[in-house]
């Protein structure tokens, strides 16, 4: 079942990059993170992984280290970003 209260997401920006972080559920109700990275300017969608996190909370360890992380980098949190419920 799915938790969508649980779910995070963040976007960041900085010159011509961006990076998208996400903790959700896949249509297993594993919990994942995803991220989404590249140029800001080209028509393409850039890079994107996604990885299985054994719990909620190792899940959500992950996605705080991630954002502390694009943080240092010099990277803007882009504000109104909300968790998508897709699979």
């Amino acid at each position: 079942m799915y938790q969508l209260e649980l779910w995070q997401c963040s976007s960041f920006s900085k010159d011509t990059r961006f990076y998208h972080l996400e903790l959700c559920q896949d249509i297993f109700g594993n919990w994942v993170i995803k991220r989404t990275w590249g140029s800001a300017v080209q028509r393409d969608f850039g890079r994107s992984n996604s990885i299985i996190c054994p719990d909620y909370q190792t899940g959500l360890l992950w996605y705080e280290k991630q954002q502390t992380r694009r943080k240092k980098r010099g990277y803007r949190v882009n504000k109104g970003a909300a968790p998508q419920p897709f699979g």
